[in-house]
């Protein structure tokens, strides 16, 4: 096997014949331009990645990173560096508030939280943690709305929110069964004591 049978490539610089590497993206140029790291044809059809997304057409920087940077060193403070989101999904919100299909979550930084509904009444808030940190709060009477935007959480934040949610209703149902208990022995008990003093 010849190693180089493909790449026709001459000492002289001046020679103008073209390099190539069949079936490569590095085809076309001369030797010198080759040598001397020249070589804009060559950029032109593509070049590297980093080529093509760091240089634009007149050769002027377009990385973020560059801009950024420009923009400190010439003094001014209205750089835009995104910061990362303090609350859970936060990259979602706009002013505060995440709104997925009709629904509106409001973001509450003190807590890392995001909210559902109205949360003046703890007893009646469910706070279920998130896998990536931070919590989701949701009164119990805007479950509906949260099964319409469960397509916000991710696969293990929803498993988390359906067992939160299953969970809270066995403990309803069971708070809701002693009540009834509680409530069927007083009155029992008020028969009794009003069935003594007609005796008496």
């Amino acid at each position: 096997m010849r190693i180089g049978a493909s790449l026709s490539l001459t000492a002289d610089p001046s020679n103008k014949k073209q390099v190539g590497i069949s079936g490569r993206r590095f085809s076309m140029g001369s030797y010198a331009d080759v040598q001397t790291g020249t070589n804009d044809v060559w950029v032109q059809k593509g070049g590297n990645r980093m080529q093509e997304y760091g240089v634009e057409e007149n050769g002027e920087s377009r990385s973020e990173a560059d801009k950024i940077y420009q923009a400190a060193a010439a003094g001014k403070s209205s750089v835009d560096i995104r910061q990362a989101a303090k609350v859970p999904y936060g990259y979602l919100a706009k002013d505060g508030v995440i709104t997925y299909n009709g629904v509106t979550f409001v973001c509450d930084e003190r807590t890392n939280s995001i909210c559902l509904g109205d949360m003046t009444d703890k007893k009646n808030v469910l706070n279920i943690p998130l896998s990536g940190g931070g919590h989701l709060k949701v009164h119990r009477d805007n479950l509906g709305d949260l099964s319409k935007a469960i397509g916000m959480f991710s696969p293990e934040d929803v498993n988390r929110i359906l067992r939160a949610i299953h969970q809270d209703t066995k403990i309803q149902s069971m708070q809701q069964e002693l009540e009834e208990m509680e409530n069927s022995v007083g009155e029992s008990l008020q028969q009794e004591q009003a069935s003594d003093e007609e005796e008496a």
